[in-house]
Formats: structure tokens, sequence, C-alpha cells
């Protein structure tokens, strides 16, 4: 659980505010401070249908604050992490002096990418970009798709290893962080992850995907993110690519 003490250490001690705004979605959350700040979610996959609520969540869930929320991120209830994942992203930023997703492309390019419980338009950008893709997801089944317990006789063979937000709230990110050293590069990806660099360096994994909210506009990603649109195919919100391998501090 180090991984999540220390997202919350760094997380915490950005200025609290009182929420605004919040929308949870079929495929992403929103949220919007009553300061400006906004960020976009992850809402994870359930197994029974799009969306999993509990009252009693919700009823908790409106008498939060920033920090509140972003505490959840160790919840593994869906309607909690969702809640989390936009707060962490509205108060941890990512700015926008990022690769374009155009740079990744052009790394992945013909390289084995080892791909857990992915959303499908993630597969299909993936192989628009002519990756080689292994999928491990024990929910579905398809072309190059395996079981995840299957996913250890590939880990060791080299190739890049691609995980989603829901990584952390199952916490498969600790159960595959032994197979981190023998892959090519671990991205991460969201929409919900903070930008602290140190902490996911430290972690072992190599870049992060993250939404930039300088730039994007606000009010179309809300009304997208509403309509259950996935925010990965938002056409106004602005994604970014970071390498961590040379970047120092919290804050870069």
């Amino acid at each position: 659980m180090r991984l999540y003490d220390s997202i919350l250490e760094f997380s915490l001690t950005a200025p609290k505010c009182a929420v605004e705004e919040f929308v949870v979605g079929w495929r992403g959350s929103f949220l919007r401070l009553a300061d400006g700040r906004w960020g976009v979610g992850s809402t994870p996959r359930t197994e029974d249908e799009p969306l999993s609520t509990r009252e009693d969540h919700t009823k908790n869930l409106l008498s939060l604050d920033s920090h509140g929320l972003a505490s959840l991120v160790v919840s593994p209830y869906p309607q909690e992490f969702a809640s989390a994942s936009a707060s962490l992203s509205a108060i941890v930023p990512s700015p926008s002096s990022g690769s374009s997703l155009d740079h990744l492309s052009s790394v992945l390019s013909g390289e084995k990418v080892f791909v857990f419980a992915p959303e499908p338009c993630v597969v299909d950008t993936l192989r628009d970009w002519n990756c080689d893709i292994s999928i491990f997801d024990d929910k579905n089944r398809g072309r190059r798709s395996y079981p995840v317990w299957a996913s250890s006789q590939y880990l060791g063979s080299g190739g890049w290893l691609w995980l989603g937000p829901d990584s952390l709230r199952d916490r498969r990110i600790l159960t595959l962080e032994p197979f981190f050293r023998s892959c090519q590069g671990v991205i991460l990806h969201g929409p919900g992850i903070p930008f602290i660099p140190s902490v996911f360096k430290a972690f072992g994994v190599t870049h992060l995907i993250t939404t930039v909210s300088t730039g994007s506009d606000m009010s179309t990603v809300k009304r997208y993110i509403s309509a259950g649109g996935s925010p990965w195919m938002c056409p106004s919100l602005i994604w970014r690519f970071f390498s961590l391998l040379y970047m120092e501090g919290k804050a870069k």
C-alpha cells in the first residue's frame, strides 16, 4: 500500500476546496471545484451494469471536499473511485508541457504491448498505431486476448506494459510490479492519474498518459462525460504523454 500512501501524501498538500460540480458518467467522471480547478476521472467497469451505485456512498460523496474525495482512491467501489480519480486530477493536474500522443504512436509502432482490461477504444487506438498487442482480461475474450492469470507466462519476454486507471482500483498494479523490470517500459494512462512523477517513477512506472485541463474546453468536456462518452475519445480533452525516466521532483 506504500504507493497509495505516497499518492495521498503528495496530493493532500494541494489546497483543499469545496466541490461545485460533480458528474459520474458511464465511462468517466468530471469534477469542478469552487475555486475553478477541474478534472476528469475514470469510471471503472463493473461486472453486471455500466454503473453500480449505493445510496450511502452517494450521500457521503456529496458531503466531502476535494481532499475527502481524493482519499477514496483506496476504495474498491467504482462510484467512490470515480470520485477520487476526478478529484486527484483536479488538485494535482498535469502540465501542458508533455508530448502529444502522436509522439507516443511513433514510439510504440511495431512494438509488442501487453494491455490489461482496456477500453475497446484504447485497443482500437493501439491497433491503429500498428502495435503488436496482447490483451489480458478476465471479462472478455477475442483475438489475442487471454485470462489475466496467464500474463506471467508472457511478461518476461520484454515488450511494453500498458496499464489503465482500473489497475489502481483493483490493485493489479501492485501484483504486476515484480514484472516491471523485464519490460521495455511501463505506461500508466488516465484519466484520473495525479501528476506526481516522483511517486510513479520510484514505483517503476516509466511513462504517464494524462489529461490536461489547461486549454481544454471545460463545458464541452463535461457535456461529453455526462452523455456517457469515453474521455479517451473526447475531442475537447487534451492528452499528454510524459516520460518519467529523466524527470526529478514531485512537480516535474
